[in-house]
């Protein structure tokens, strides 16, 4: 406005007195920061947005071309069909064309900033800021109208150029644009470059009207430093792209191969199967050698997945392999020449590789590809494919350890419930009465079992025991437990039940919920401490080892009994029978599962037995019953030669 003002006063010559330079410089380098902090703002695209900052200066550089355009045609039409020649209105439209440029300028020295900083090195960071505040010395320029001819003399003009190609050389983002948005990049920068270009002789007009303004503003310093800077960096990108277009293809088939190891690598953490492992795989190596088909087999020629192949293509190119004998332990490039077999003539696909998948040094799979023609598949190709192939053999083995690690976690806190599960079925108190002590030890060998344990208190001077084995181990044997336990508390309230009474009832409830393969021995027994008499049976369990204080001795009740679940009809009560004796106070019963006398040695073959047993007890009867108890299980801990038993073991000691 004060250019535009002093030509107005200038051209009616009317006196004024020339507004100091310092002031214009000041009102000129205000309008220059904040427009250059606004467009700063303004344009921020996402990260690696490359084509984003191309296209908004390339929309910046049409919008000034088009509206320097308009004023261009404008000025012509007044001063060539009005013949309107006032330097008034020169001042006015080049205020306006000068707007429409330093809009540019700056707008394109934004962009090229955030290219030029892209992957920036310690040396590209320091020249970059020793231009910048050059750039920003050159504004002092304003106060004191300082040309450029003036200072490009005074400096060594070669010293600038050479300054801002160093600059301009630094190019690094080029490289991740592929072919497609690199013509379209040339395009952009060949169109910045003319649109510049255009703004350039577009202002020889304003020259060769010798105006007041131009002269003052288009010759300083700052904006023809930055018309060249503008200038050669967008001129040094499009000769680089344009250097760089026959190699495009080489970095996308880089990207493209990082891509798939990437995909093949989140496979994993992503939770998918197998199926889609052996999906990117074939994707991954069709397009890395441009194969035109292509499937994964397993050992037994069995398809998982293909692509662009028929089922008729596929069978002639398995029987190709089996014909050459393919076992999948290496891979196989075959290659069929066209006229020289009559078998290869109307043959589809004329190179074939077969490579194996190998996951934890064992195969599971073959990836075949094919191409149309002959000898198209070279060492190069087969190496990529080798790396794909070991890479989803990887990820296919990283997934078959999370799937087992998952179900192990799965199992394991299964496993957990379930022992707490057990734990709670079992007796929470063993106190009876002041004229039974009770102790008992259990433990299941994998986590849960199938023993099992109980006491129910009949009345003041009654109580029952009884002490099971359900056949195998884990989970399985621990269900039947608890139906066993069901069993028990409802039938061992009955009054007057008789222990083989008991079995029998019991073996008919068992028969319907037990599989046919599973059977479950037991002892029961029933003390009462005013008669001082144990009744009691044994289903086919460890005979109860019985200790007698009046004969000093300690025998096993070795009565007959089949286990429950065995025979499942009415004449089991022919396999069971009761039995009574008459103890004296201070005897001792042990009571016990297979776990304790079927402990193997050290050399697996030899069996606890019964006999040890026997003669710790005999010898230490008059201990507390868990000292009893620990030297029985310290003694067979000694004859196995490690502290855990491969059984579930049950020790159940009663003092009368």
């Amino acid at each position: 406005m004060i250019g535009v003002r002093e030509q107005y006063l200038t051209d009616y010559n009317i006196p004024h007195a020339p507004f100091p330079s310092f002031v214009k410089g000041l009102i000129l380098n205000a309008w220059i920061i904040s427009s250059y902090f606004l467009i700063w703002l303004f344009f921020q695209p996402k990260e690696r947005d490359f084509q984003g900052l191309l296209w908004q200066i390339f929309v910046v550089a049409l919008l000034s071309t088009l509206m320097s355009m308009g004023v261009n045609l404008l000025l012509t039409w007044l001063r060539d069909e009005l013949q309107y020649n006032l330097p008034f209105l020169y001042a006015i439209f080049f205020h306006i064309e000068f707007t429409l440029l330093m809009t540019l300028l700056i707008s394109t020295f934004v962009i090229w900033k955030k290219l030029i900083l892209f992957e920036q090195t310690k040396f590209t960071h320091y020249t970059w800021n020793a231009f910048e505040i050059f750039l920003g010395i050159t504004m002092l320029a304003h106060f004191f109208r300082i040309g450029t001819i003036d200072v490009y003399f005074k400096i060594p003009i070669a010293f600038l150029i050479v300054w801002i190609l160093i600059i301009s050389v630094n190019v690094r983002w080029v490289p991740h644009l592929n072919f497609q948005q690199k013509v379209q990049g040339i395009f952009k920068l060949a169109f910045i470059m003319l649109a510049l270009s255009y703004f350039v002789a577009s202002f020889q007009f304003y020259f060769y009207e010798q105006s007041l303004i131009s002269d003052d503003l288009i010759k300083n310093l700052f904006p023809g430093t930055l018309f060249i800077f503008v200038f050669v960096y967008a001129a040094s990108s499009a000769l680089f792209m344009l250097f760089s277009l026959p190699t495009s293809s080489v970095f996308e088939k880089k990207e493209q191969e990082i891509s798939s190891f990437r995909d093949l690598s989140l496979a994993v953490r992503d939770g998918k199967k197998d199926t889609d492992v052996y999906k990117v795989l074939l994707d991954s190596s069709l397009k890395s050698i441009q194969a035109d088909a292509g499937w994964i087999i397993d050992g037994n020629y069995n398809v998982k997945t293909f692509y662009g192949v028929s089922k008729q293509d596929i069978l002639i190119v398995n029987q190709d392999l089996k014909d050459a004998n393919y076992q999948g332990s290496a891979p196989l490039k075959l290659n069929f020449q066209p006229y020289f077999r009559k078998e290869s003539v109307n043959r589809n696909y004329r190179s074939i590789l077969a490579m194996p998948i190998i996951v934890d040094q064992s195969v599971s799979g073959s990836l075949i590809l094919v191409k149309n023609l002959q000898n198209s598949i070279d060492s190069v190709m087969q190496s990529t494919v080798g790396t794909y192939v070991a890479q989803a053999g990887i990820a296919l083995f990283n997934l078959d350890l999370l799937s087992n690690a998952v179900k192990n976690e799965v199992y394991k806190n299964s496993m957990q419930i379930a022992k707490q599960t057990q734990e709670a079925l079992m007796p929470k108190s063993l106190e009876i009465n002041e004229n039974i002590e009770v102790y008992v030890t259990w433990e299941p060998a994998i986590v849960v079992g199938g023993d099992y344990y109980d006491m129910h208190r009949i009345n003041d001077q009654e109580v029952s025991f009884i002490i099971a084995d359900v056949s195998g181990k884990g989970p399985k044997a621990a269900f039947n437990m608890a139906q066993m336990k069901g069993i028990y508390h409802s039938l061992a309230r009955e009054d007057g039940i008789k222990p083989d009474e008991f079995f029998i009832r019991a073996n008919a409830a068992l028969t319907g919920c037990i599989q046919r393969d599973t059977f479950i021995t037991a002892t029961y027994l029933h003390i009462n401490t005013e008669e001082k008499k144990v009744d009691y049976a044994r289903a086919g369990h460890c005979p109860t080892l019985y200790y007698s204080v009046e004969k000093e001795e300690a025998t096993f009740l070795d009565n007959r009994g089949l286990g429950l679940g065995i025979v499942r009809n009415n004449s089991y009560k022919k396999f069971i029978h009761n039995h009574e004796i008459q103890y004296k106070e201070g005897d001792l019963l042990l009571l016990y599962t297979d776990g304790i006398t079927e402990a193997r040695s050290k050399n697996k073959v030899d069996e606890y037995g019964y006999d040890m047993m026997k003669e710790i007890l005999e010898h230490n009867h008059e201990l507390p019953l868990k000292e009893i108890a620990n030297k029985i299980l310290v003694d067979i801990y000694e004859f196995m030669g490690k502290k855990a038993m491969d059984d579930d073991f049950t020790l159940l000691l009663i003092r009368l």
